[in-house]
């Protein structure tokens, strides 16, 4: 579960849109003037930024036309992943619409690895190459730049990573050079291509570039560059032109990944995953050949083997993610460890950056995974999370890397084998100097709707914000206090669940996509939601939908369940145990919320509440954390209120008293099961712990009233009706009628939850009620000494 993150942003324009929600989403953009409101909503081709005003731009131009006029021979070097193919490719047809002698080169990931390399430069000399242009590669290539040079070829760098300190001393487009005024700093590698390719149409006075932006579109969305200002350009015209794209590449891919509406959804999960996949797996040069390649029936048999290689990789994915996770079990702590790096000598090198991202999902924190190869080095990727910036902290560890590059979220890099341990250790300290609240996974929410604001008005509108991705996310919306009239399952293996809701006396149809064994079990009245709008079209007919994406009870439903719960467990830690243990195994300490944070968000183990008073400090954790009453519920670390220690199985793991517990006897069984103890300490908790043996104890003169009423009436009502008429809570009425039917003072009578008290046959002299007191001057005992000690 994720922590629901409303977005905090200054409304700098309200009059960006005429509708409110729109508005809203223009400003969290960071769209503030109406002109860039409508530059946004109105994506041009006209407001392409001017290509030469990239650092180096006309220098490179210049060599090229250079190279064209002396009829040189050029190779365009390459990358194996989407941008670096989608990069080839538009320079491959560019320059064959020109009439130059081209070809092109992608390193092999599994021999070569990332980047530019001393024998493939031999080998490009070979073919009397007279000039080299880098796509997507080549920022950090100074050594191999001079040895270009030194064999006596040009090469022209294009590339869009990070650049450090010193940069290849040649021509260099790269909108990161420091140096660089260039306005977009997030183009995709093939975005930087694509603005080569604007410049020599420009330069040569030749219209038709837009015809690239269908494979500029797919670079830019497979490599996650942010999907805003000159990048939104590329990507919806890209769109359009994918559309009705005649490149018999494209389409025959488009055949087989079953796509008749192209959407960046489409790209990034469809079209993109069977691009890499040669590229991770077998040949990158396969995938350049189907985007250039002008015959259907090749290009349809390359499409067909994509999908093939796609397969292959979703095997070898599952295989290593699956190896990942034992190893994790076995090696990791994960509890303390903030950064996860695996190894092995059987993984695919190609495919181990995937499964670090899926691994980064699921636990949160950044993952690196190294193939290691006979000679003792290893090559890996690694995934991060926001605030650990990947690169800058690999940086810092650039004495024991081998080499490494990469950007804030991904990296790769290569490593010796016996210096992974140091590696672990480096990281894991830098990690350790971050804000724990980084390590707590968020669901960041757009914007409030009211009802008001769901309408197809505001639905219509919200699609001009398309397309989506990085940087424009589908907006997410939050509705809160529905009420649910019904749910059921639906699709395949009802997966799925279809919920009726109601705010304000206005019905809405909601659909939780797999979210059916998450509230099958859940009798929440009242939900809060997390949801795209959306617009439901079947048989003609429109109808508004909400697109859930997470449900949570609403906070006074909350507020009111862990009331009457709690009364209602108090039974379980009502007893008179004694014991005369020792505690010195327990930690006390004072309430620490950064203490607390890092237990839960790193799941320590179990927290135990005992006061209804700290019920209201937990509200703050009901997103993403389990809270269960009296016992625990499966291997799931999570809070448990009224916790009844006889049988709760604390699993050899961290425990943590947030209050206190009623007796020592508790503690004993605490101690006696648990990996380690904390209790939290505070001035008050002598006052909660009075508060506690007040709510249990038996008020002996309510006791009499209830008696001397039965003398002359029966006694009919529910528990909380009685509790109401004796002004006690629930747990005291429920203990009192208990103790007059156990010592036989009443009869009690159940139907549904009405009860009838009839006086039976014993006096009020008969009667017993239990005695707390050496229970609590011994728990007593323990805090006040704490009290001086702490």
């Amino acid at each position: 579960m994720k922590k629901w993150v409303i977005k905090k942003v200054e409304q700098v324009n309200q009059n960006l849109h005429k509708n409110r929600i729109i508005n809203a989403l223009l400003n969290s953009r960071g769209i503030s003037l109406p002109k860039e409101a409508l530059d946004f909503l109105n994506p041009k081709i006209e407001n392409l930024f001017n290509p030469y005003l990239l650092k180096d731009m006309d220098r490179a131009v210049e060599r090229i036309d250079l190279a064209i006029k002396k009829r040189e021979k050029i190779v365009i070097y390459g990358d194996y992943d989407v941008d670096g193919i989608t990069s080839t490719s538009i320079l491959i047809r560019a320059f064959r619409k020109l009439g130059v002698d081209v070809s092109f080169y992608i390193p092999d990931r599994l021999n070569e690895g990332y980047g530019i390399n001393k024998d493939a430069i031999d080998y490009i000399k070979q073919l009397a190459t007279d000039l080299i242009i880098t796509v997507d590669c080549g920022i950090t290539a100074v050594e191999e730049v001079e040895y270009v040079k030194e064999l006596g070829m040009d090469i022209i760098i294009t590339d869009h990573h990070e650049c450090k300190d010193v940069i290849p001393n040649t021509y260099v487009i790269n909108p990161k050079r420091h140096d660089c005024t260039y306005p977009n700093k997030n183009l995709a590698g093939c975005g930087v291509a694509f603005k080569l390719v604007q410049a020599l149409w420009m330069r040569y006075n030749l219209s038709g570039f837009e015809e690239f932006l269908d494979l500029c579109a797919i670079g830019t969305i497979a490599d996650i560059v942010e999907i805003t200002g000159e990048n939104r350009i590329i990507v919806s015209q890209g769109l359009k032109k994918l559309q009705y794209s005649e490149k018999c590449g494209i389409k025959a891919l488009k055949s087989v990944a079953g796509i008749s509406e192209v959407t960046s959804y489409g790209i990034a999960f469809q079209i993109a995953p069977r691009i890499n996949a040669v590229g991770r797996l077998s040949d990158a040069r396969i995938a350049v050949e189907l985007f250039t390649t002008t015959d259907e029936d090749k290009a349809m048999q390359i499409a067909k083997y994509l999908d093939q290689e796609n397969r292959s990789r979703q095997k070898i994915e599952e295989e290593i993610l699956n190896e990942s996770l034992i190893m994790i079990q076995n090696n990791f702590d994960l509890t303390k460890d903030r950064v996860i790096v695996l190894s092995s000598p059987f993984w695919h090198v190609g495919v181990v950056g995937i499964v670090a991202s899926r691994l980064v999902e699921r636990f949160h924190r950044p993952v690196i995974l190294l193939c290691e190869d006979k000679d003792g080095l290893c090559k890996g990727s690694g995934r991060s999370i926001e605030g650990f910036n990947l690169f800058e902290n690999l940086l810092k560890c650039d004495d024991i890397l081998v080499k490494f590059g990469g950007h804030e979220l991904a990296a790769g890099l290569t490593i010796e084998k016996s210096k992974i341990s140091e590696l672990i250790a480096r990281l894991n300290e830098y990690a350790k100097e971050m804000d724990v609240e980084m390590f707590l996974p968020k669901l960041y929410i757009d914007l409030e709707m009211s009802s008001e604001d769901i309408t197809f008005e505001t639905a219509e509108e919200i699609k001009k914000l398309e397309p989506y991705g990085f940087g424009n996310p589908s907006p997410i919306f939050y509705m809160e206090n529905l009420k649910v009239l019904s749910k059921r399952a639906v699709g395949s293996n009802n997966k799925h669940l279809k919920l009726i809701l109601d705010k304000d006396n206005i019905t809405y149809d909601g659909v939780y996509f797999n979210g059916y064994e998450e509230l099958k079990d859940k009798e929440w009245d009242n939900i809060d939601v997390v949801f795209n709008l959306d617009i439901n079209e079947w048989n003609n007919t429109k109808n508004l939908q909400l697109l859930i994406k997470a449900v949570r009870p609403h906070s006074r439903w909350v507020s009111e369940y862990f009331k009457s719960n709690y009364y209602r467990y108090l039974k379980f830690m009502d007893n008179n145990k004694l014991s005369y243990c020792n505690l010195d195994g327990i930690n006390f300490i004072p309430k620490n919320e950064n203490f607390l944070k890092e237990f839960v968000y790193f799941k320590k183990g179990y927290i135990l509440v005992s006061s209804k008073k700290s019920l209201d400090e937990l509200k703050y954790f009901i997103d993403f954390y389990k809270i269960n009453f009296s016992k625990n519920d499966g291997f799931d670390a999570q809070f448990i209120v009224c916790p009844y220690v006889d049988e709760i199985d604390f699993m050899n793991s961290e425990v943590l008293i947030y209050d206190f517990l009623p007796g020592i006897y508790e503690y004993e069984k605490v101690l006696n099961s648990a990996k380690k103890v904390y209790n939290f300490y505070e001035e008050e908790t002598l006052d909660l712990i009075d508060d506690f043996f007040e709510d249990i104890k038996i008020n002996k003169e309510i006791l009499f009233k209830v008696y001397n009423d039965l003398l002359y009436n029966e006694l009919i009502g529910t528990i909380d009706e009685l509790s109401v008429k004796y002004n006690i809570n629930p747990y005291q009425m429920y203990k009192i009628i208990m103790t007059l039917k156990n010592s036989e003072v009443a009869k009690v009578f159940i139907k549904n939850d009405l009860l009838k008290l009839v006086k039976f046959k014993s006096e009020f002299e008969n009667i017993t009620v239990d005695d707390y007191n050496k229970k609590i001057e011994d728990l007593k005992k323990l805090f006040n000494k704490l009290k001086w000690e702490v």
